[in-house]
């Protein structure tokens, strides 16, 4: 993935836990059953879960770019080739912005467990 498609990815993921935080409260507080905004946060860690695991996905993929090319059965790598060398500084590249979307999925694991385990306390606050 390019670096904007990660951002956008990550931006949309966060948006659509958001709509769905909102969505559950307002269904929470209309019904005065808290157990909506309890169970929203199952929906939010799973997609907290999508953008972990994405980082795998990429992870594996420039891990299949950096091998170079199998010749003969033997493995080689031409350090001197232009098309490896770009190949490895995109990945290296790329490597931060994978990161950064872990970390994000990584806050909406925790968000969502959290409101998974103890939403349906929200009601004594509100």
């Amino acid at each position: 993935m390019k670096k904007k498609s990660l951002k956008n990815q990550t931006l949309f993921i966060y948006s659509l836990s958001a709509i769905i935080l909102l969505f559950s409260l307002y269904t929470s507080y209309v019904t005065q059953d808290w157990q909506w905004f309890s169970r929203s946060g199952s929906l939010i860690v799973i997609l907290g879960i999508y953008l972990t695991s994405s980082q795998i996905i990429e992870n594996s993929h420039r891990l299949g770019q950096r091998r170079g090319t199998y010749n003969d059965g033997n493995f080689r790598r031409d350090w001197a080739s232009d098309k490896q060398e770009k190949i490895l500084q995109h990945a290296r590249s790329h490597e931060e912005e994978t990161w950064v979307m872990g970390k994000c999925g990584f806050n909406l694991l925790i968000l969502g467990t959290l409101i998974w385990g103890f939403g349906d306390l929200f009601s004594f606050i509100v």
